[in-house]
């Protein structure tokens, strides 16, 4: 069966291929050589496109979606009837690439079964096609300057309008037989009934459309308004595939931008004949530049005040060396867990770099979560030392997320401490990342901070991320900037914890009586805010600067880092519930809540600040295609420029910092290294917060594991 199938998806390539070629020389056959390049070009382009987006997509089409695919076959049929048949206008080329768009979309759902195509046939034929077109277009381009006779393709004319419209028509048939049958499992019998009245609908439309005293004009009006709606569509389906998968940057710039091409062929040929909708075009633009613009500034204006903030708080960190004074009175009884799903690469060296710590008073509990490498047998060798434990946890409670581990390990470790009458209030609980490391005065450091404030209910380590290349972004970013967010923070009291070398008494997460760690995709983050806003006490946490984890950064695996900051992404705009608890708290100060709400909201303005970069850039290339070089363009190129540079230069000052901090000899030649990597870094996470919001609205809040790099 699948044979077959695959066999009718070629025919039927094979047919739509052939009606194409011949539909773009008709139609075309007035113009130059490189008025047919350029338009060939531009039809080839959707094509291209949908076949990148097709092999994206994943899923069956839902009945809404196959009822619309279906009344868009329609009218490209019913319209392009009555201008070939009925009136005798030349047929456009673009309806049958629409319909071939269209086919991509409908094989997909073939017999309700998912894609029956191998992505490298898809590809094969794809471009194959596209390559006839183009060399077709340059023999008949070839044959239009040198005005040799074309009555050659008048003969066929008669063949190629049956063999176009009997294509368009299979496609018609196909999408019905889907909908059909969508419909029948929906509404029952009822399908029946309601297909009989739409055939009718549309046979009295076709019926219609096919009189000589119907106006030839107001049909051909219609016909364009169509294909605009549906290279509407394509930009938007283009667009929506770009934020809601994993590519890198320069194919979602690509994917954008091509896919307006099919809007840029109807400017040029027929657009501007039809002055009500291009009155119309140019009021939503201009409206929707304005906001776009304001939107800029505001989110210029709040980076920029955030910046000199950081800038500020940067140099008024905290260290450990400021407590010598401090005494020892209580030696606290550190809890270390980690939370282990496959990771035979890492563990093992960072319990070896735990056990080294100078620290006696320490329990370390490696949380197996049912791994299926070989991530316990790893550890066994740690069995017979008296710090460490291992918890295993098996099938089916096991792998329902890191938070759901934590809180099971939290409770046999409570339980079994009540028991042995520990004292929570002299007992600190931390999780450490299975790829860390530490020094060996990492927790006296961090026992010396809790001893100089006994009030104090919890502490974040500074994080450093170890490189394998000369690419240092990752640790810039949080030896750095994140490190000085949480120097702003510390002048707010809303230090908040990270996921790795967080600690906080015992007696604080007892207090909140209730599981500590939710299934938030940021359970750290989202741990932090239920604190402020519990009844506990002047909850206040500290960061210190000499406090320091290491951990493993992603390196040249972009898919792989993209997908981890997703997923932090989506956790923050989680969080955003919180806002409006926090904004009526009576227990936070005002800068509390300011520097919290701030933080909430950040996620959207990135979210909404990339789709209107997006937008600038589709309005921009399709100005520069149809208009040239104008004024406008090179304004707004100018702008886009300087806003580059502003950022390169803010990238600098960091770049500047992280390297004073460095071991090494300070080089003006590693700093402008740094800021390119952490410019090229923030590139690449520009895409982030589309695709969480996405994924949050889509309810996606499973995610894969980020896998270990040795």
């Amino acid at each position: 069966m699948k044979k077959i199938e695959l066999n009718v998806s070629r025919v039927i390539y094979g047919l739509l291929g052939v009606t194409l070629t011949f539909d773009v020389l008709l139609s075309l056959s007035q113009y130059t050589l490189y008025e047919n390049l350029s338009s060939v070009l531009l039809l080839v382009a959707p094509i291209l496109i949908m076949v990148y987006i097709i092999s994206t997509q994943s899923g069956r089409k839902s009945t809404w979606k196959t009822a619309l695919l279906f009344l868009m076959l329609f009218l490209i049929f019913v319209l392009e009837t009555g201008v070939v048949i009925g009136h005798g206008l030349s047929p456009t080329p673009l309806f049958n690439v629409l319909a071939v768009i269209a086919y991509t979309g409908l094989i997909r759902i073939f017999l309700e079964k998912k894609w029956t195509m191998e992505l490298t046939t898809l590809k094969r034929w794809s471009f194959g096609l596209s390559g006839f077109y183009l060399i077709l277009a340059l023999i008949f381009g070839f044959f239009t300057v040198n005005q040799i006779p074309t009555e050659i393709y008048s003969n066929v004319r008669i063949f190629l309008v049956v063999l176009t419209l009997s294509v368009q028509l299979l496609l018609l048939g196909l999408s019905g037989i889907v909908l059909f049958n969508k419909l029948r499992k929906s509404i029952g019998n009822f399908a029946w009934g309601f297909t009989v009245v739409l055939l009718s609908i549309f046979g009295g439309i076709l019926f219609y459309v096919l009189q000589a005293d119907v106006n030839a004009q107001l049909v051909a009006r219609f016909l364009l308004l169509v294909q605009i709606v549906m290279a509407i569509a394509l930009i938007m389906e283009s667009i929506y595939t770009g934020l809601s998968n994993y590519f890198k940057p320069y194919h979602k710039i690509l994917l954008y931008l091509v896919s307006i091409l099919p809007l840029v062929f109807l400017f040029e040929n027929k657009f501007w004949g039809m002055s009500y909708l291009k009155e119309i075009f140019e009021i939503m633009i201009s409206k929707l530049t304005f906001f776009a613009v304001f939107f800029s500034i505001l989110t210029f204006i709040y980076y920029t005040i955030e910046t000199i903030l950081l800038w500020y708080a940067y140099s008024t960190k905290s260290y450990t060396s400021d407590l010598s004074h401090v005494e020892i009175e209580t030696n606290y009884r550190i809890i270390v867990l980690i939370p282990c799903m496959n990771e035979e690469l890492v563990i093992k060296n960072t319990v070896k770099s735990l056990l080294n710590t100078n620290y006696e008073n320490l329990d370390i509990y490696v949380i197996d979560d049912a791994s299926i490498d070989n991530t316990v047998q790893e550890v066994e060798e740690f069995q017979g030392n008296k710090r460490f434990h291992l918890l295993q946890r098996f099938q089916p409670e096991a792998q329902q997320g890191k938070g759901e581990a934590l809180n099971w390990a939290y409770k046999k470790i409570t339980d079994s401490y009540i028991d042995k009458g520990y004292i929570f209030e002299e007992t600190l609980i931390t999780i450490i990342d299975a790829d860390s490391s530490v020094a060996t005065d990492y927790f006296d450091k961090v026992n010396l901070v809790f001893n100089s404030d006994f009030e104090l209910t919890g502490l974040q380590s500074k994080v450093q991320v170890i490189n394998r290349n000369r690419d240092t972004s990752q640790d810039l970013e949080f030896g750095e900037i994140i490190n000085a967010t949480q120097s702003l923070r510390s002048k707010t009291n809303t230090v908040a914890f990270g996921g790795n070398g967080q600690f906080c008494k015992l007696s604080t997460l007892y207090s909140l009586h209730e599981a500590p760690w939710t299934t938030s995709l940021v359970e750290d983050f989202d741990l932090s805010l239920r604190l402020f806003l519990s009844d506990i006490y002047n909850v206040r946490n500290v960061q210190y600067d000499d406090i320091k984890i290491k951990q493993t950064g992603i390196y040249d695996d972009t898919m792989s880092l993209v997908k981890q900051r997703v997923r932090w992404a989506q956790g923050n705009i989680q969080t955003f519930k919180y806002i409006f608890p926090i904004i009526k708290s009576e227990n936070l100060e005002f800068k509390q809540k300011l520097e919290l709400c701030f933080t909430l909201i950040k996620p959207w303005l990135m979210a909404i600040e990339y789709v209107v970069v997006i937008y600038t850039g589709v309005v921009l290339f399709g100005t520069l295609l149809l208009f040239g070089l104008n004024d406008a363009v090179k304004s707004f190129v100018i702008i886009f420029a300087l806003m580059v540079f502003y950022i390169f230069l803010i990238n600098v000052v960091w770049a500047i910092l992280y390297n004073r901090n460095s071991q090494e000899k300070f080089r003006w030649g590693h700093v402008l290294s740094d800021a390119y990597y952490l410019t090229k870094f923030l590139i690449v996470l520009s895409q982030i917060y589309p695709q969480a919001t996405l994924r949050y609205f889509r309810s996606q809040n499973t995610w894969d594991k980020t896998k270990r790099q040795a």
